[in-house]
């Protein structure tokens, strides 16, 4: 989903020089719907260890908790997304498949 969504972002982490992706939820907390489907995707994420499933790198804390509306997720970095891969006139490949 990080690749089908506009509130992504690639960004090097300051200390492990890393990559990662960078999701914005916004105002994750408006309603109990969106704080539930929030805390549903980073629990679900958190507990999956499979080569083809993207691993949450960390969740960004911001600096004064009475402001927290949105919620930033770092997810490891990838080439491209499934949607962009679906939509592409390239053929699949087996390195598509991973």
């Amino acid at each position: 989903e990080i690749g089908s969504c506009d509130n992504c972002s690639c960004a090097t982490n300051s200390e492990t020089k890393e990559e990662v992706a960078i999701k914005k939820i916004a105002n994750a907390f408006d309603n109990r719907i969106d704080a539930k489907r929030t805390l549903r995707e980073i629990k679900l994420l958190c507990h999956m260890d499979h080569d083809n499933i993207i691993k949450i790198k960390d969740i960004i804390i911001p600096p004064e908790k009475e402001k927290f509306n949105d919620v930033y997720i770092a997810y490891e970095l990838m080439d491209t997304d499934l949607h962009q891969i679906i939509r592409s006139s390239q053929a699949l490949t087996d390195d598509h498949c991973q």
